[in-house]
């Protein structure tokens, strides 16, 4: 693989995607300040070389359950743990973390039954787990489908998103089985052409164009631009765990998934309130957060916290110890 970082052009390139990750490169080039053959050229070079990738994932449209688990493992069975938890397909991050657990798992079902099932028989089976404390997911207030990487201005992004508008639902929609399995091929890529689509599917690219609208208009599948963490000005990835008085969980909630750092935040039945997950710049700054936090919430409680030491799965996707995708 080449060995580069991420440049100012890159970081560019990689913001547009993240407001309009399937815009063309002709969209794209007026805003990021080159043009489409050689952003094309440099978005296969980020991804052979594993900084950067789409991924896709099962969005709101698309009934779902979730949970945040913390495991607690034997420290020798920790690297079979981390391959074999990473290796089940209803787990979609697992983070590998300083603090009061060992791991940090990201776990969808599609109902309650099937993450039942994951929690009660699968998870006591796997050898070397000592323990574990699952946090059902009640809400999902904010992903990282809205986090930024902050390379483009304000005025950039607006000019891409009225040149780039959001995909609303077709007025007629194509058999289930249909945007099922447009479904899949967009889970495997996110960013397959209209054309690629209607002869996958083997119908016509009008119709191809309305199924890929339904999908992503009604959030049934989210296409996510994804960037190796370790590579970006923000390296520093920290679990928090909030405690929150009952009547002002959805006020708090709101409040922190508007903070330029903040990737997930998600309400939760159990012992937190509240559970977040941010990227920082530097280990120090979470000094400044918690601070920031204190004085703005001063009724919230920081329970625990805990900073990612690797991200062996991200959203789905295989990572090397360094963060990159392994293609």
């Amino acid at each position: 693989m080449q060995d580069f970082d991420l440049d100012e052009r890159d970081l560019r390139l990689l913001h547009a995607l993240q407001v309009r990750p399937r815009a063309s490169w002709t969209s794209l080039a007026p805003i990021v300040g080159a043009d489409a053959v050689t952003l094309a050229r440099r978005w296969t070079a980020l991804q052979q070389d594993g900084l950067a990738w789409m991924t896709s994932y099962i969005g709101a449209g698309t009934r779902f359950v979730g949970a945040i688990v913390e495991v607690d493992c034997k420290p020798a069975a920790l690297p079979a743990i981390v391959d074999d938890l990473a290796g089940i397909h209803e787990v979609i991050s697992v983070d590998q973390t300083a603090g009061g657990r060992d791991l940090v798992i990201t776990v969808l079902c599609r109902s309650d039954p099937e993450l039942s099932a994951f929690l009660v028989d699968r998870i006591p089976g796997v050898p070397g787990i000592r323990g574990t404390r699952t946090h059902r997911v009640i809400t999902l207030v904010t992903d990282a489908q809205r986090w930024r990487l902050r390379a483009l201005g304000e005025e950039e992004v607006k000019t891409l998103e009225r040149a780039v508008p959001l995909m609303s639902p077709a007025p007629s929609a194509l058999p289930t089985a249909v945007e099922e399995k447009l479904i899949r091929m967009l889970l495997v890529d996110g960013r397959a052409s209209v054309a690629d689509i209607a002869q996958w599917l083997n119908i016509s690219p009008t119709r191809g164009k309305n199924a890929l609208s339904n999908v992503l208009g009604h959030q049934r599948v989210v296409v996510r631009l994804e960037v190796a963490r370790t590579f970006t000005p923000w390296p520093i990835s920290v679990w928090y765990f909030l405690r929150v008085p009952t009547t002002k969980v959805e006020s708090v909630a709101v409040s922190l998934a508007g903070l330029d750092e903040v990737r997930l935040v998600v309400t939760t039945g159990g012992l937190y309130s509240l559970v977040m997950s941010v990227w920082l710049r530097r280990v120090e700054d979470m000094t400044r957060l918690e601070k920031q936090l204190g004085q703005r919430f001063p009724y919230v409680e920081i329970v625990d916290r805990s900073i990612v030491l690797r991200t062996p799965k991200h959203v789905g996707k295989r990572l090397a110890p360094d963060g990159r995708r392994i293609v």
